[in-house]
């Protein structure tokens, strides 16, 4: 139930062996989840289980009969419902590391993968920045930099930090007019064109027939995915945060945490 790419699942994955703990893993088998030892390599190239398999596979059964501890790596806010129902239905202890690309922070936690969202995100539009600096138009433009569906308020503000740009979380009234008005105000200062970070369900054919006519603003609109979000390499604090989770992971490993039905969340920060 993980969001993470390869790359940083092989990474996590090293740092769980190095801690000297004995690990297995559930996989998706033929018609069921397997039972598996630990195999880091084979870890960072699993797909990670959707609600549907989790029941379709009777991955909570395979857990009940092997394991005496799980540890779980999802993103919950993708889907709350479905999670709270798997932690219902298993008998275990569970610990659960937040993994998100469009959250910082969950359950007081850093989730992993957000800091290397936001910088691969960032340098993208900084690459948008230059290449419309260098080419000067008499209508002033303005660049939609339209994130992934489902991209939080933290994303879309911290990007607008990031690389001087607006942010636009919604078309309505309201919004528009605090958009537009910082748009004129950017424009005034002398600047050609404008970034502006939007989430994907924006309706940007109804901000574009809502933008001031006196400007008349070249627009474009920048498409970013989520796998462009997350690359092969990952920033150092995303590293810091897997180490530490690692850690952390041995630590309650180790415990003498026995407690069925326990619920516990990572809480790590960089």
């Amino acid at each position: 139930m993980s969001v993470l790419p390869s790359s940083f699942l092989h990474f996590f994955a090293g740092q769980l062996c190095e801690s000297g703990s004995t690990w297995n893993m559930v996989l998706p088998g033929r018609f069921k989840a397997e039972w598996h030892p630990f195999d880091p390599d084979r870890f960072a190239r699993s797909a990670p289980f959707s609600p549907m398999q989790l029941k379709q596979w009777e991955v909570t059964e395979t857990l009940q009969a092997h394991a005496d501890m799980v540890l779980l790596l999802t993103d919950p806010l993708t889907s709350e419902k479905e999670l709270q129902q798997f932690l219902k239905d298993i008998g275990q202890p569970v610990f659960m590391l937040p993994v998100s690309i469009f959250y910082p922070i969950i359950r007081e936690s850093e989730s992993i993968g957000y800091d290397t969202a936001l910088n691969e995100i960032v340098q993208y539009a900084l690459s948008v920045a230059d290449t419309a600096d260098s080419m000067k138009y008499d209508n002033p433009r303005l660049f939609f930099l339209q994130l992934p569906d489902g991209a939080s308020l933290h994303l879309t503000e911290d990007t607008a930090l990031c690389t001087g740009g607006l942010k636009l979380n919604n078309a309505d009234e309201q919004s528009m007019q605090h958009f537009t008005r910082e748009l004129e105000q950017h424009y005034q200062s002398g600047h050609t064109f404008a970034l502006a970070a939007v989430e994907e369900s924006v309706d940007l054919a109804e901000v574009q027939k809502r933008l001031p006519q006196n400007r008349s603003p070249h627009v474009n609109v920048v498409t970013v995915d989520s796998a462009q979000c997350l690359g092969p390499k990952f920033t150092a604090k995303d590293r810091l945060l897997m180490v530490r989770a690692a850690r952390k992971a041995d630590e309650w490993r180790r415990s003498s945490l026995k407690a069925s039905y326990q619920v516990e969340w990572f809480h790590i920060t960089a």
